[in-house]
This record gives structure tokens, C-alpha cells and sequence, in this order.
């Protein structure tokens, strides 16, 4: 297995120190607990972005969608203005 040697401030190594006490295992089991989880966190941000994105692209979709639906309504319903078909309505507020 790998070693690897880490300086961290006095601090956060006292920190490190009461919660493996209190968690009855040693610093530097603990130390792996974080990083595993620190990894695991970070895969899965990774994960919920790349689903947000496409959540996002598909919206967009769906809104180029509707754009294109309300002008192609407003087209036909100018033609059919023109062609005398169809009389405007004044809505009033």
C-alpha cells in the first residue's frame, strides 16, 4: 500500500486526534474515512452536474420547441387576419 506523509497545522491535527478518540480508531484511519468520503462527494457532484446539464439542454429544447410553436400561431393567425378570415380582438385589462 502507498504511504504518503502530510503536514497539516497543529489544529487540525488535534482536531483529527479527538474525533478518532471519539470514534475509537486511529488518526490516520480517519484521515482515509475523509478522503474516501471527500472522493466519493466529488464523483457525485460530478454526477449531479452532468445531470443538471442535461436537464438544462433538454429544457432548452423544449423551449426552442414552443418558440417555434407560438410563431408559427401567430403567423397563421395573421394570415388568416389578412385573408379576412379571422377577426382581431381588442382584449381589454
Amino acid at each position: 500500500m502507498p504511504t504518503i506523509h502530510l503536514s497539516i497545522p497543529e489544529a487540525i491535527y488535534e482536531k483529527l486526534r479527538s474525533k478518532s478518540e471519539e470514534m475509537g480508531i486511529q488518526v490516520t484511519d480517519l484521515v482515509k474515512v475523509f478522503i474516501r468520503k471527500g472522493l466519493e462527494e466529488g464523483r457525485e457532484e460530478k454526477e449531479s452536474v452532468q445531470k443538471y446539464e442535461e436537464s438544462i439542454a433538454f429544457l432548452e429544447a423544449k423551449v426552442a420547441q414552443l418558440e417555434y410553436l407560438v410563431a408559427e400561431m401567430g403567423k397563421r393567425l395573421r394570415e388568416e387576419e389578412q385573408e379576412g378570415e379571422l377577426e382581431p380582438e381588442v382584449i381589454k385589462p
